[in-house]
Parts: structure tokens; C-alpha cells; sequence
């Protein structure tokens, strides 16, 4: 788990607290059911429920997880909730403090956004109590994952398995050079001005195809920007145009004009000038980026390795019963 891009972790750290202190607030005072103990300390149901009621309502459309995805999800809450205190353990342990000015800083932000919310005010003793120490524990973290991941710039042959492993990061895709005229057509328009402008489209291919000058009329009688180039738009890989335009101009040779292809602007009709075939970098081109992508991916198994030990380690017991 990466916790600084996980939007669950991160409702864990900010809203849990929130949420948690109105709850407590508004239940009876009773016996607290613990739904894991990691190394003694306690991660109560509650704050299992809460963390999965945030988590639904961010990640599915009205917070309603699909029944295929139950279960994964179900796991992950717990993963994450027991992954974190452990990670809070393994900072302490490395004498990892918190940086105060960073914390009264986010604080204050928090303060300012929500201090005219009736549940901040009615709770906010509780709610800064917990928000505070979230965010403390958060700096921690913070500073243990740049400590962790900060591993020592790899060598050379690291460089070059990585570069011989993984061509597929070193290699320019497939491009195609493309010239396009567009017939703009407002998406709201009747089927008549749609029919009107492909019968437009179709004279021009027919004149294109017969030798008209295709930057000439693409700066007379295209709507795109690419007119005042002479339709010119540069050499493009796949993914950058429509699906359907990325069909019809996989059909053309060099030199060839497309048939008119309906897109969500207009009616537009290609030429395929250029292409140039995916080529692998030289080693000596990419050096700089295969030691960025190494020292990543060495940085983010000592991560994963970290979680492993500590969960191996660990004495965990967990009670899903209720949950």
C-alpha cells in the first residue's frame, strides 16, 4: 500500500476523527467492541464502520458497493486500518516526530473551511482532538514512506536489466503524421445539418482524391484549429483522436484521403502523410530516465517489503463478527 495515493487511507487520516467524535457523542457510553488488536493496540468497530461508510461514499455511486466487490473492499478497509497502526508503530520506533507547524498549519485550513458547520461547532473539542492527532500521525507517516523510499541511486547494471526487461517504457510508440479538415457541426444540431455537412465532406473528398490542394481547402473550409497550418496537426500516436477516427486512418496507405467520419465536432476528413514505426531509444538516450524508474521501482519494493516484515512480525487478531 502506498498511503499518499490511496483516497481511503486518506479519509482514514482526515474524516475518521471527524466522524467518529459525532458518533461517540451521539451513542450511549458502553462497552467498546474491538474489531482488531495489532500488537495490543486496539482498532475498535466503530472506527472499522466508519471507515468503511467513508470509503463506500467516496469510491461507488452513492456509496453503494457493487456485490462482486464486497468482499475485496471489505478487505481492504481492514488492510488498511491494520496496515497504518503499524506503520504509526514502526515510526515510533525509528523516533520519527511529527513537524508542529505543518500540523497547526493543516489545522488551521481545516478550521477555516468548516468552523461554520453545526456539527464542528457542536463537536469541536472531539473533532480537533482526533483531527489533530490524525494529522500528527500522518507528518509521521509521511516522513517514514520518504525515508523508506529514498533508497541509493542504482548502478549501472540495475539500469541496464531494467532497460532490457522493460523495452515497452523506452520505446517511442507508432506515429502517424496527419493532416484533417473539419466541417464543424454543433453536437445539438438536427440531422439535417449533420446529413448536409457529410454531403459537403463527400464533394471534398471527391475533389481531394482527384488533386485539389488539401491545405489550401483546410484553410478555407476546415472549423479546427490545425486550418492556419494547412490542416497540418503533426505526427500523433494512438489514443490522442477519437476511437473511430483512429480506425478510419488506420485503413489509409501514406498520401491516401479518408471517407468523412462522423466525431462528436463535426464531420472531418484525414490524410495520412507520415508514419513512423515505434522505435526502441538507445540505452544511452534514456540512461537518465532508466535510473529515475529504477530507483522508483527499488523504492516502492522497500515499501512493500517494510508492510511484509511488519505484518509477518506482527500479532494480529482481528473479529469481523458484526462487520
Amino acid at each position: 500500500m502506498c498511503f499518499k495515493r490511496s483516497m481511503l487511507f486518506l479519509f482514514l487520516i482526515l474524516l475518521l476523527p471527524w466522524h467518529v467524535a459525532i458518533a461517540k457523542a451521539d451513542e450511549p457510553s458502553g462497552k467498546v467492541e474491538y474489531f482488531a488488536v495489532v500488537d495490543g493496540e486496539q482498532i475498535s468497530k466503530q472506527d472499522y464502520r466508519m471507515a468503511y461508510q467513508a470509503g463506500a461514499r467516496k469510491r461507488f455511486y452513492h456509496g453503494e458497493i457493487p456485490k462482486e466487490q464486497l468482499d475485496k473492499f471489505k478487505q481492504e478497509v481492514s488492510d488498511t486500518l491494520i496496515e497504518r497502526v503499524l506503520l504509526v508503530q514502526e515510526a515510533r520506533r525509528r523516533s520519527i516526530s511529527y513537524d508542529p507547524a505543518t500540523v497547526k498549519e493543516q489545522l488551521a485550513v481545516y478550521e477555516a473551511r468548516y468552523s461554520k458547520r453545526a456539527d464542528w461547532t457542536q463537536h469541536k473539542d472531539a473533532i480537533l482532538k482526533g483531527l489533530t492527532a490524525a494529522l500528527q500521525e500522518e507528518d509521521m507517516l509521511v516522513q517514514l514512506q520518504h525515508s523508506i523510499q529514498n533508497v541509493a541511486e542504482p548502478d549501472e547494471k540495475a539500469m541496464r536489466e531494467f532497460y532490457k526487461n522493460r523495452k515497452d517504457l523506452f520505446t517511442t510508440p507508432e506515429q502517424s503524421k496527419i493532416s484533417l479538415i473539419l466541417l464543424k457541426v454543433m453536437p445539438s444540431s438536427t440531422g439535417e445539418v449533420w446529413q448536409a455537412a457529410h454531403e459537403e465532406a463527400m464533394q471534398l473528398v471527391k475533389r481531394l482524391r482527384k488533386g485539389s490542394n488539401f491545405a489550401e481547402m483546410a484553410r478555407i473550409h476546415s472549423g479546427d484549429p490545425s486550418a492556419s497550418n494547412g490542416g497540418d496537426m503533426g505526427f500523433l500516436h494512438q489514443g490522442m483522436l477519437a476511437p473511430q477516427a483512429e480506425k478510419e486512418i488506420a485503413r489509409l496507405t501514406v498520401g491516401e484521403i479518408s471517407e468523412p467520419v462522423m466525431l462528436l465536432r463535426g464531420v472531418a476528413i484525414f490524410r495520412l502523410d507520415e508514419k513512423q514505426k515505434a522505435k526502441l531509444n538507445a540505452f544511452s538516450d534514456v540512461k537518465e530516465r532508466a535510473a529515475q524508474l529504477v530507483k522508483r521501482e527499488q523504492g516502492k519494493q522497500a515499501w512493500s517489503d517494510l508492510l511484509r516484515n511488519l505484518k509477518n512480525k506482527a500479532e494480529i487478531k482481528i473479529d469481523m463478527a458484526g462487520l
